[in-house]
Order: structure tokens, then C-alpha cells, then sequence
């Protein structure tokens, strides 16, 4: 058994619940086990009122154009947790001939995602595999870290969904965030862990996960959502959402602040590609 050790008393909504990591300090993990009902989860972004500052940044767009080159030449694909389906609108949009479907258990998105046009909504994982349905590629975007067993979900994925040359997609939250791991911002901790994430992954943790689950790695994007401005605004306001003035100053830096960030692997995101072995 690998060597953890206690990295945090406590988690952002959840006193009694400690943080610990491995010896590697690629991998966390939340003891004991939070217990979420996502019938009746209310994402973060929503409880602390951050909608707007989310749609002021192109996360859809920039991730799709991270893993265009991927999704070329496929027929179907399927997001799993899509939920207003503003990423599929983009693939639509993009790739009009590509057959989409979609997986979400919060049906007061549901209304956003019927106007994608001939988009398949499905309620939730067992709801799908019912069907004898294969797709060309599988995206969990923001989706596994929320998963208390990760091996019995992507098993079974790898036994329902998939083809034997079918791309899976996986955008998890990475433990190398440089407010973490470059600042060290202590405020920023105390906000990062969450009952909603028992397992936080990294660029290296989440290829062990996936490939012990029998896939194989292709691809491994490292991918900074959080600019500069999101930075310095905690750094020095000790908040989220962002700070117009810091944006305004640092618009033209912001690019290759975080092409640096990516190009050392030190980023809030990463993108792992693969397909089952």
C-alpha cells in the first residue's frame, strides 16, 4: 500500500473530512469518504455566484481547440456530465456531420441541451448503457475527480461504450495548479479542496489511474483555464472571480503566462487521451 501523509485538516464545505497525499505528492485523496448526492448537487460555480465571470472566459472553446485534432475523423461522440451542453453546441457547430449524445444527471440543464440540434440525452450512466450504444469518442470533462470508485465506473464505460479503436477524453483538475504549487497560496488551499473532488489527480497520477484500468496512454495536455489576473487576484485580494483591472493590465502577458505555465506542466487542468488496450 502506498505511503500517504496529512496534508490538510479539513476541506472547504467540510470540517471533519482531512486531505492526504502521496509520497509522490502527484496524487490526493479526501478521508473519510464524502457522501454527495448529485440529484441535488449544486456546483460551486453557482453557489458562490461565479456564472457570469465563467462565461466572460472561453474554457468551452479553448478546450476543444486543446483536443481538435483528436476528434477529426469520428462519427459520435458522447460527453458524460455535459451539463448545459456548451461544449457539444461547439462540436455541433464545428463538426455538424458528428452524431452527439449526451449523459447529465441535472435535468434543469436539460432545457439548454434539447436545443442542440438531434443531440441524445441521456439521464445517467446506467440510463445509457441499456442501449447497445458504441461512440468514436467518450469525453469526462470535469467528471472522474467526482467519482468515489473511478475503476468500477471506467470498467463500466470500457464494457458498454466503446469501441476497440474508441478515443476516451478525460479533463480532471490537477493537483499542479500553480497556486498551489508554484505560490503556495494558503487561501487558495483552504478554497481548492472540496467534498465535491475525493480524488484529486495530476499529469502523472491520472495516467497510472487510466492505464490500471486497462487503457493506454496517446496523449497527455497540460491546460491552464485560470490567467494571470485570476492569479494576482488571489494572491493579493485573497478571492475568486477574477479582477477587470488585473485583466486590463496584463491582457497582452496573460498568452504567454500561460503557455509558460503549460509548457511546465504546472497547470490547474489536464487532458488525458487514450482508448481501452
Amino acid at each position: 500500500m502506498e505511503q500517504v501523509e496529512l496534508l490538510q485538516e479539513g476541506v472547504y464545505d467540510d470540517p471533519q473530512i482531512n486531505v492526504y497525499i502521496n509520497k509522490q505528492k502527484d496524487f490526493a485523496f479526501l478521508y473519510p469518504r464524502p457522501v454527495v448526492d448529485y440529484k441535488e448537487y449544486l456546483p460551486r460555480v453557482k453557489k458562490l455566484n461565479l456564472q457570469k465571470y465563467k462565461k466572460q472566459r472561453s474554457v468551452y472553446m479553448e478546450r476543444y481547440l486543446k483536443i481538435r485534432s483528436f476528434i477529426n475523423n469520428i462519427s459520435n461522440l458522447l460527453e458524460i456530465g455535459a451539463g448545459d451542453g456548451s461544449f457539444l453546441r461547439i462540436i455541433n457547430e464545428n463538426h455538424p456531420a458528428v452524431a452527439l449524445s449526451s449523459v447529465e444527471t441535472d435535468i434543469s440543464t436539460l432545457s439548454q441541451r434539447e436545443q442542440i440540434e438531434n443531440l441524445k440525452n441521456y439521464e445517467s450512466l446506467e440510463d445509457i448503457c441499456k442501449y447497445d450504444n458504441k461512440y468514436d469518442a467518450i469525453c469526462l470533462f470535469h467528471v472522474l475527480e467526482h467519482i468515489i470508485d473511478p475503476s468500477a465506473y471506467l470498467s463500466k464505460i470500457g464494457q458498454s461504450l466503446i469501441k476497440n479503436d474508441s478515443l476516451v477524453i478525460v479533463e480532471v483538475p490537477s493537483l499542479f495548479d500553480p497556486l498551489l504549487s508554484v505560490y503556495g497560496c494558503e487561501t487558495y488551499k483552504k478554497f481548492y479542496f472540496q467534498s465535491q473532488h475525493p480524488y484529486i489527480y495530476s499529469n502523472t497520477s491520472i495516467v497510472r489511474l487510466m492505464e490500471r484500468n486497462g487503457f493506454v496512454t496517446k496523449e497527455v495536455i497540460n491546460y491552464q483555464r485560470y490567467g494571470i489576473e485570476n492569479h494576482l487576484n488571489w494572491l493579493t485580494n485573497n478571492s475568486p472571480r477574477g479582477s477587470e483591472l488585473f485583466r486590463n493590465i496584463f491582457n497582452k502577458t496573460n498568452k504567454s503566462y500561460i503557455t509558460e505555465l503549460e509548457d511546465s506542466g504546472k497547470t490547474d487542468t489536464v487532458i488525458w487521451i487514450g482508448k481501452l488496450n
